[in-house]
């Protein structure tokens, strides 16, 4: 009955400590010791995002001031996956209740957001309640496409990941369990407060235009480091009054869909979060949009139609009627240029063999500005 009523008192406690606001000067920092059956192995070193999922960090950083993770372990660990720990059943409670909690934590609603679990990327567990995240959390050893904008993603591994390595191969049983204990002693270390730079916008560039209202318009900026998320503003005034896009990615690239209203001047912007901090906007970038077309477009008689084919493809496309001089580029979907070339002829052969299917951008300049852009389909 003691023990039940210390518990209560903890999370009442806890819960009035992790409603106060708390301004974090950057990305708190921590260090987290492993004892595997009671012998030190390392430690791994983690930095955590508030100014992508404040509340997450609050939860955490809450939980750690009052020493809840200590001798806490993680749980469940699958290679190839993830290592999963922080639940307070795991500290001496038969091995059959890990994982499952204790009623009464404080949840966290769900902070999803553009970035990728890839390896070293720490997010929180739930159950299939998507506001369900307590004091669990996992670490990706690999990357685990599945949870993307399913699971908030709220930190990353900054050193320590061979440690991840030693616990995520440890012999388990059938439940995922390892065969020996790996108890976590969590330290607040301090903060990273790096500022993330402003974004270099690159394409289209100011004044392009007639750009196509029918076809993807592919908005394209320089890679900030540490950036983990990029916003990005459209407009039809140059004052952002009327905001005709506003949208978050985790590369610095994002296509506009078809919607574009024929003879408009568009302005864009992007800024650069880091986890900590998030950048000033970007200098601003305008293109206009071709005229509207009236009656019957007669795709030959137009010198400056560019015709692809086929597309989609399998691999190989065939772009006719380019014109000698211009430039033409194409990337992936996250931004990283895989083709880039001045045109010799008018015809040219693209071999896509071997990439990952789906979406790439391609994007023709003249003298620096955008003539024309779309989409390649690998199938």
């Amino acid at each position: 009955m003691k023990k039940i009523y210390s518990l209560i008192l903890f999370f009442i406690g806890f819960i009035g400590y992790l409603n106060s606001q708390v301004t974090y000067t950057g990305k708190p920092t921590y260090k987290i010791d492993i004892k595997r059956a009671g012998t030190y192995i390392g430690s791994i070193n983690i930095e955590l995002f508030p100014s992508l999922a404040y509340h997450h960090v609050r939860n955490f950083d809450s939980l750690v001031a009052a020493h809840f993770y200590d001798s806490t372990a993680f749980h469940r660990v699958i290679p190839g996956f993830m290592i999963q720990g922080g639940d307070p059943n795991s500290r001496s409670g038969p091995t059959s209740t890990w994982g499952y909690g204790q009623p009464g934590q404080p949840t966290v609603n769900a902070e999803f957001s553009t970035v990728k679990h890839l390896r070293g990327i720490l997010s929180a567990a739930r159950s299939s309640n998507i506001n369900s995240a307590t004091s669990q959390f996992f670490i990706c050893v690999a990357a685990a496409a599945s949870l993307n904008g399913n699971y908030s993603v709220y930190g990353r591994v900054t050193s320590g990941m061979n440690i991840v390595d030693t616990i995520v191969l440890a012999p388990r049983n059938a439940n995922d369990l390892p065969n020996l204990k790996h108890e976590m002693f969590i330290t607040a270390t301090g903060s990273n407060d790096s500022l993330p730079t402003i974004p270099v916008l690159t394409a289209p560039v100011y004044g392009a235009i007639n750009t196509s209202t029918n076809l993807p318009v592919s908005l394209i900026w320089g890679t900030v480091a540490g950036a983990i998320e990029y916003e990005v503003e459209v407009s039809d005034d140059p004052f952002y009054l009327n905001i005709y896009k506003s949208a978050k990615t985790n590369a610095p690239i994002y296509s506009l869909n078809t919607g574009l209203i024929p003879d408009t001047k568009y302005y864009w912007h992007v800024r650069a979060n880091n986890g900590g901090h998030i950048s000033d906007w970007s200098t601003d970038m305008m293109f206009s949009t071709e005229l509207d077309a009236v009656g019957i477009i007669d795709l030959n008689s137009n010198p400056n139609h560019v015709n692809i084919f086929p597309n989609p493809s399998k691999g190989k496309f065939t772009f006719r009627n380019l014109n000698i001089g211009d430039r033409l580029r194409v990337s992936d979907i996250d931004g990283k240029v895989i083709f880039d070339q001045i045109i010799k002829e008018s015809v040219l052969n693209l071999n896509l063999e071997g990439r990952e299917k789906g979406v790439y951008v391609y994007s023709l300049q003249k003298a620096g500005l955008e003539t024309s852009n779309g989409r390649l389909i690998l199938e």
